[in-house]
């Protein structure tokens, strides 16, 4: 048993409770289990120490990163950051 529900309190039970107890027991054994194996994950060359050359020869390459219609660099209308100026007077070096 688990959950702290030990054969004493569970033989306390009426029949009725103790099989529907057992049932959610076994349930919840079953769904940390599936969790367990959700959160291990799939290997693969990426997240592994296993070589490239295990992957799937067939197996789709992943699909290249779209183009941005934007050009390059600064775009129009983008609001300037710059710092403002310090006095000559409050500079070390100039």
């Amino acid at each position: 048993m688990s959950l702290g529900i030990t054969e004493e309190i569970l033989a306390r039970q009426s029949p009725e409770a103790q099989g529907i107890i057992r049932l959610l027991l076994a349930k919840i054994a079953e769904l940390e289990a599936r969790i367990e194996q959700l959160e291990r994950g799939q290997k693969t060359p990426p997240n592994s120490s296993l070589p490239p050359s295990t992957r799937h020869p067939h197996a789709k390459p992943a699909p290249p990163n779209r183009k941005s219609k934007k050009k390059r660099g600064g775009q129009p209308g983008h609001t300037k950051h710059e710092r403002p100026l310090i006095p000559t007077d409050q500079c070390d070096d100039v």
